[in-house]
């Protein structure tokens, strides 16, 4: 709220209101309580008056000029002027202005000077137009309009670095769940993609050397890896559905589901090996994360490894859930280094970020093997 006036249509505003307050309240004192000795000069008083309060327009876009014009217009006018008018209101808002907008050792300058001004003279005179009381709560009254002005600026700097904090977190999340639903598309639609490409592959290589070859049994499987990968494609659809309206669900991915993707495998001419040490209640981030490590590296063997075989190890301690699959290729092992792609670089994120660790590369006796632990006690951040 503290930011209404701070426009130029808040200048405009607040100049009108003041500039009517001041001569209104001058015109009533001076009708009604007619002075008996006329001031040094009357008319340098109202013209100094009318500078201060036409100053307000822009106090805004000159917050300092429009301090110091205005605590010379009150300078000036009190001598000049039997009428005790409100010229000190301009200032007043000129002062907490330059403060409001940052600009506090400047307003305490300005106020230190003005309060100058005013107490030398009273000093030399013995106090003879005010008393030391009023000189003092003059000076309490100077402090309040710069402190309050110091809190008004401290305020809006709080406000523009939550603002700034609330944007960089609105971004940062939109950042994380883009990465996590190309990350969900890239592990789970490309698995069940890339099976349906190598059986349509071996299927056509097979038609090209015997033309009598059924291809129902891969069409079979066709038809259910591309069913699967419809049910994951509705289920990522469903997430990104507006609140409220109806989206089909589909059952959570879990290393319960690991037979079916040693199945998929089986059909693509894998032979799978799938063991499981221990059992434990699995945090189900956990759960969704090492099923999605055990599906992408079972995607690399399919499509790059050229692999005869492969061995799943699921080993589940009381603190730590390990998972590895080794492949007997050879592929990925003469080089003697691993190129981290989208499949790496997921399987890396959905380790690391529940606190895991993951390591992936050639084996020492041909082929590659992924490596993936997690704690079984997840934080949540």
């Amino acid at each position: 709220m503290f930011d209404r006036y701070s426009d130029r249509k808040g200048d405009l505003i607040v100049g009108t209101v003041v500039t009517v307050f001041v001569f209104l309240w001058a015109g009533i004192d001076a009708a009604v309580f007619s002075p008996e000795d006329e001031g040094l000069a009357e008319p340098l008083a109202w013209a100094v008056t009318v500078v201060a309060c036409a100053a307000l327009f822009f106090r805004s876009r000159r917050p300092l000029a429009v301090a110091i014009i205005t605590m010379v217009c009150v300078v000036v006018y009190y001598p000049a002027s039997s009428i005790d008018g409100p010229t000190l209101a301009p200032f007043v808002i000129a002062l907490y202005t330059l403060a409001a907008l940052g600009h506090v050792r400047a307003a305490t300058a300005v106020s230190v000077t003005m309060f100058c001004f005013l107490l030398v003279p009273e000093i030399l005179s013995d106090f003879a137009h005010v008393t030391p009381v009023e000189t003092m709560l003059m000076s309490g009254w100077f402090v309040a309009i710069v402190a309050f002005g110091a809190l008004v600026a401290n305020y809006r700097a709080y406000r523009a670095e939550a603002e700034v904090s609330v944007t960089e977190a609105r971004r940062r999340s939109v950042a994380e769940e883009r990465l996590r639903i190309a990350r969900e598309l890239h592990d789970a639609v490309g698995h069940h993609l890339s099976l349906i490409h190598v059986q349509t592959t071996a299927a056509l290589r097979k038609l090209g050397r015997n033309p009598e070859y059924s291809t129902a049994e891969t069409l079979k499987i066709v038809s259910e890896t591309s069913q699967l990968s419809l049910r994951e494609l509705r289920s990522m659809v469903g997430v990104l559905r507006e609140a409220g309206e109806d989206s089909p669900t589909a059952p959570s991915p879990s290393l319960d589901q690991l037979p079916s993707l040693v199945s998929a495998a089986e059909s693509a001419g894998l032979a799978v090996t799938l063991r499981r040490d221990g059992w434990a209640e699995l945090p189900a981030a956990v759960d969704a994360a090492a099923y999605r490590v055990v599906q992408e590296s079972l995607t690399n063997v399919v499509r790059h490894a050229d692999a005869s075989s492969v061995r799943i190890n699921v080993v589940t301690g009381t603190t730590t859930l390990a998972v590895s699959v080794a492949d007997d290729g050879e592929a990925q092992g003469k080089t003697g280094k691993t190129v981290a792609g989208n499949g790496l670089t997921g399987m890396r994120e959905r380790a690391e970020s529940l606190g895991g660790t993951f390591d992936a590369g050639p084996r020492e006796d041909g082929g590659f093997i992924v490596e993936a632990t997690w704690p079984l006690e997840v934080q949540s951040s």
